[in-house]
């Protein structure tokens, strides 16, 4: 059987959530013996990436630039398109989808994510075959928190105006696809709230094998890590919610407690509070993150906006780490509190759990032992795949 798939942008190297979550499909569907082609946006002189993916799949390019942009955001304005979203409508994949199909026939196009959703229309004039939809978020969720976590009143406004704009364009586009493969239950939920015929199915994301033969090292006392870009807005809301009102209380009891933040995008211009300062350490970006936190004490993911599965936490799970999270962040994941993660949503749950954790009142191998067991049953790349392949012949059949 013969794929096509439409991504935002070229799945490799699997460096954050969303490429990860584009090559695992990519990688075990290839493994299961399906023939995939891929056009992709390339953007920032990027090709080389895609050498990454020539073992699984044929890969076509576009030189299409997505930026965020003043010019555009205003623009934008007299549009019915989010933002967001508008700015990957571009007419050489119009023009390449054309040729394509002029020389080449598939079974199934999945077309990755509401960013790319918009291509639909034109699929509909050049091939016959069902096109799915792959919603790794429902993108008018994370709109409505970042509107209401916005402290700048003119953000707040352009923000309201942009959900107002979801909340009438994202279902509607959902709805022209054969199936919209949501990636968590949650999600599924919440977009058929607003259109409930729209034809959904539920399949998550998964990790590496590799990943659950992972071993941690004695943990260092008192030190905590974020993995995660801060280019992120959601991520940075986090982390700098954490920095300002929980992290200088930890340090006031704990003096040696260290906050790690791993991933690129922190501001070169942040202000510390000079309490804390000499107990945050910037790593960036690493090349082999599991190595690099295998000592470390406690994962935390102070997510405030959110949508989807946080990729980061099933690998955090799957290799064998104590995660303290809040409620949004484990949205769509099995997981319950004090078994096999440590949820708090407020600054005082955070400092009484963490306490609780420095102090030794968890059973951190009782719950990092349930939480590993979970991720394995649900979150192998290989059931994932064996769920696509079931989806593709039920739809192919009718």
């Amino acid at each position: 059987m013969k794929l096509l798939f439409i991504t935002p942008k070229i799945p490799f190297p699997p460096t954050d959530g969303h490429k990860k979550s584009m090559f695992g499909v990519i990688k075990y569907l290839s493994k299961l013996g399906y023939e995939i082609d891929i056009i992709a946006y390339q953007q920032n002189n990027e090709e080389k990436n895609a050498e990454g993916l020539r073992e699984f799949a044929k890969v076509f390019l576009l030189d299409v630039q997505t930026p965020n942009s003043m010019y555009g955001a205003v623009k934008n304005l007299f549009s019915n398109v989010p933002y967001n979203l508008w700015k990957y409508q571009n007419p050489k994949l119009v023009e390449f989808l054309r040729k394509y199909f002029s020389n080449n026939k598939v079974d199934i196009i999945q077309v990755f994510n509401s960013h790319m959703g918009w291509i639909v229309d034109e699929l509909r004039r050049v091939t016959k075959v069902p096109i799915i939809l792959r919603q790794e978020n429902l993108e008018l969720s994370i709109m409505k928190k970042y509107s209401e976590n916005q402290g700048n009143l003119f953000l707040k406004l352009y923000s309201y105006l942009q959900y107002s704009k979801f909340i009438k364009y994202e279902p509607e586009l959902c709805s022209k696809f054969d199936n919209c493969v949501m990636i968590s239950p949650i999600d599924q939920r919440k977009l058929l709230e607003y259109n409930p015929n729209i034809k959904t199915t539920v399949i998550p994301l998964g990790v590496e094998e590799g990943l659950f033969n992972y071993h941690q090292s004695e943990n260092i006392p008192f030190t905590l890590f974020h993995i995660g870009s801060l280019g992120w807005y959601p991520n940075y809301d986090g982390i700098n919610w954490f920095l300002k009102e929980i992290f200088p209380s930890i340090v006031r009891k704990y003096p040696d407690s260290k906050l790690y933040l791993y991933g690129g995008g922190f501001p070169d211009n942040y202000y510390f509070d000079e309490r804390i300062k000499s107990n945050v350490v910037i790593k960036g970006f690493v090349e082999d993150i599991w190595s690099e936190v295998k000592d470390k004490h406690l994962a935390i993911v102070p997510l405030r906006i959110g949508s989807g599965i946080r990729v980061k936490i099933i690998e955090l799970l799957a290799v064998g780490h104590n995660v303290i999270s809040t409620s949004i962040g484990i949205e769509g994941l099995p997981l319950t509190d004090n078994e096999n993660i440590i949820v708090a949503d407020t600054k005082e749950e955070f400092l009484n759990k963490i306490d609780l954790f420095f102090s030794g009142k968890y059973n951190s191998q009782q719950i990092i032992k349930s939480a590993k067991h979970i991720m394995k049953n649900n979150f192998s790349w290989y059931k994932i795949a064996e769920q696509f392949d079931v989806l593709y012949k039920t739809i192919i059949k009718g």
